[in-house]
């Protein structure tokens, strides 16, 4: 009888753990900037670590990040310094987060191919 054993994979656990750190940074910006250009610069690139990190299933990654940012703007458990400025960031950082990984996915795909 042959056993199938389930092998952890770390490597994207500890990605999703960085996931979560870079979608907490991305709050703080969101929340706490008076321009969108800092905020708007934050999320490009920690959605282009997640998807360089994760070359094959940073979308994944970029779902976990919007659906983070979206559900803290919901929630709101702090005051934003602009309330227009905040909604715009959440929703366009979502989308933003998705172009971004998949971008850097290509990316990465294409480095690690050579």
């Amino acid at each position: 009888m042959d056993v199938k054993t389930s092998k952890i994979n770390f490597t994207f656990i500890r990605n999703i753990f960085i996931t979560i750190c870079t979608a907490s940074l991305v709050i703080y910006t969101n929340f706490h900037t008076e321009t969108g250009y800092y905020a708007m610069s934050v999320i490009a690139l920690t959605s282009f670590l997640i998807g360089f990190l994760e070359p094959k299933r940073g979308w994944i990654l970029a779902l976990l990040q919007a659906a983070i940012i979206l559900t803290f703007y919901y929630l709101k458990p702090i005051k934003p310094v602009s309330e227009d400025l905040a909604m715009f960031t959440s929703y366009a950082g979502a989308v933003i987060s998705l172009v971004f990984s998949s971008v850097a996915g290509a990316l990465g795909r294409l480095f690690r191919q050579n």
